[in-house]
């Protein structure tokens, strides 16, 4: 049977095929691919929470969830304004556990805006959107200094939000400041950090140090991920002189961000799941990144406790297995000679690994680089198969890192309501089973079955 995707209800919320999925599970997510934009719209359901800007506009928030490799998106509507009205789509800025910071800027008269930062908190409890006090009158975060926020979740309800900023002297010395509000207190705080004994060569990579993503390591710590530098890790910020670490990463090679107009995040990821933080590198065999090429993927884990990082996986992009009913989905994909479906055709975008102790990633592509549709596909890189596909909305040319991955969803105490059928088609386990067997004994693989299902998810 061939794989199909149907669309997520409501469709008036989203472009078409925004949350279709071919994913292999039912019932509420535990994890998704949080679209980090949000759109307008006044549809509510279970997660639907209101707050107020500073200026006492109403702010309501809702999320629209769909399993992994599924796109999951999250609405913003105030009721008294216009889309005109906001100088730039709201847009998340991390995420960790039952919690999501996010922005919403609003055009004020004057060619001025007002930028207002709200907590979502999915649990415990009904879900509530909190709205976070400027440490000062002057205080001001550009879309880019954005990326120095964290979010560190305490066991009860409590939580703080760092912010790590980098100070220059005069002297041309510099140092950090950490601004870290506490939900307890409902108040900032400041605060140095603490280099330490660190390298004169790690202060230069400090220096330079350019955040895309937080990780939470182990129960205390905040680390700002430079995919090029390393990860600037942040000791115990709750501490009055807290500490300030350096982890390098386990492979080096030439900026070719500089040379050939690429990002880190095209090759890199980082994600960490209590203990274990985890690294992938996808190298090209072209410089140019030339699909035609093949490229393969890597990927390091380091616990906390043993300081150094250890090889996983690797992964040639020509061995990873793909069903041939995806033919369906990807016809343009297809090998006319071997007549499978064959990877490499695909303009291969930025990786992204599971929030979990596993070997899965998840690679967003296209076919054509004007595309106005782009697809997440799921790797499972022990079996190396390809093991489901989503597609979603995308703009032309290159693809940032449009989606965050969130773990909030397992922690909301969602309601029984509106019903979505949302049809999954996914790999059967024998299929699975005999195809791994086949290849790795260096036998023909077989054609197998697809298993079909329709399952309510509830909203």
């Amino acid at each position: 049977m061939a794989l199909s995707t149907v669309l997520f209800h409501p469709i008036n919320l989203m472009e078409p095929y925004a949350a279709g999925s071919t994913s292999r599970r039912s019932g509420s997510p535990d994890w998704v691919l949080l679209h980090r934009s949000a759109r307008f719209s006044d549809l509510q359901n279970s997660t639907t929470v209101k707050s107020k800007t500073r200026d006492g506009q109403a702010v309501e928030v809702s999320f629209w969830l769909v399993h992994p490799p599924g796109v999951s998106y999250f609405s913003v509507h105030c009721p008294c304004l216009n889309e005109d009205d906001f100088a730039s789509e709201p847009c998340v800025i991390c995420a960790e556990a039952a919690l999501v910071l996010f922005r919403v800027t609003l055009n004020i008269p004057g060619n001025w805006t007002s930028t207002h930062h709200f907590v979502y908190r999915a649990g415990p409890g009904e879900p509530a959107l909190h709205l976070l006090p400027d440490p000062n009158p002057n205080f001001a975060v550009s879309s880019a200094a954005a990326l120095e926020f964290g979010l560190l979740p305490f066991h009860d309800e409590h939580y703080a939000v760092v912010f790590l900023n980098r100070h220059f002297t005069k002297y041309g010395t510099w140092h950090f400041v950490v601004d870290l509000f506490s939900s307890k207190d409902q108040a900032w705080s400041t605060k140095l950090a603490f280099l330490g004994l660190l390298s004169d060569s790690v202060l230069e990579l400090l220096a330079s140090h350019v955040s895309c993503k937080q990780i939470v390591v182990g129960s205390s710590s905040l680390g700002w991920v430079d995919l090029l530098r390393g990860i600037l890790l942040l000791r115990n910020p709750s501490d009055k002189y807290p500490m300030i670490e350096y982890i390098s990463f386990p492979v080096s090679r030439p900026c070719i961000t500089v040379n050939e107009g690429y990002t880190a995040q095209r090759f890199r990821d980082v994600a960490c799941c209590h203990n274990l933080i985890k690294f992938v590198d996808i190298e090209f065999h072209d410089r140019g990144c030339s699909r035609d090429k093949g490229w393969k993927a890597s990927t390091w884990n380091m616990n906390i406790f043993w300081n150094e990082w250890r090889p996983r996986l690797t992964v040639e992009v020509a061995d990873i297995l793909v069903h041939p009913s995806y033919d369906a989905l990807l016809p343009e994909l297809r090998d006319h000679e071997t007549q499978k479906v064959d990877l490499r055709k695909l303009i291969t975008h930025t990786p992204t690994l599971s929030m979990y102790e596993d070997d899965f990633l998840y690679i967003t592509c296209k076919v054509n680089d004007e595309d106005h549709k782009a697809w997440v596909i799921a790797v499972d890189m022990k079996l190396e198969a390809v093991v489901a596909v989503a597609p979603f909305p995308a703009k032309q040319g290159n693809l940032m890192p449009v989606y965050y991955p969130c773990a909030f969803p397992k922690h909301l105490n969602i309601t029984p309501g509106l019903m979505w059928p949302i049809q999954c088609a996914s790999i059967s386990r024998g299929w699975m089973q005999r195809n791994v067997l086949w290849k790795f004994c260096g036998l023909k693989t077989g054609s197998g079955n697809l298993v079909m299902d329709v399952h309510f998810l509830r909203y």
